[in-house]
């Protein structure tokens, strides 16, 4: 895998991820209907996508481990994405770019890599075609 652009190797990653049948995504209202033997990659709604980081990153990370690539620095993926229009995003007072914002699922609160629904399937859309 080429990691000279990170942010295209990560999507393909999450390519794989999506396309394996050990992994899933949970519509946000039914937030408590986890699978205890499949990874749970996130939630999604009508618009968007709502990664958990620890777990898509470090699944990432295991999967390049195994082809012997170096983990993807995920700040510069963030960055990335962003410029790409990709991911949603929220500012902070201080003029920084929040690329994991808060989302309640549920009764909680937590940080998710939030991906516009329509970017993300016309990226991976695309992907199938070449």
């Amino acid at each position: 895998m080429n990691n000279g652009n990170e942010a295209h190797c990560f999507l393909r990653l999450l390519k794989m991820l999506l396309d394996d049948e050990g992994n899933y995504l949970l519509p946000v209202k039914e937030y408590k209907n986890v699978r205890p033997i499949k990874n749970l990659l996130g939630y999604y709604d009508r618009d968007y996508i709502y990664f958990i980081p620890s777990v898509v990153v470090g699944l990432c990370d295991i999967i390049l481990i195994q082809n012997k690539v170096k983990p993807l620095n995920m700040q510069k993926v963030l960055k990335q994405l962003f410029a790409l229009n990709m991911i949603k995003v929220h500012w902070v007072l201080t003029d920084e770019v929040r690329y994991r914002p808060q989302k309640r699922i549920g009764k909680t609160r937590r940080r998710y890599i939030t991906f516009y629904k329509k970017q993300l399937f016309k990226y991976i859309v695309k992907e199938a075609e070449v």
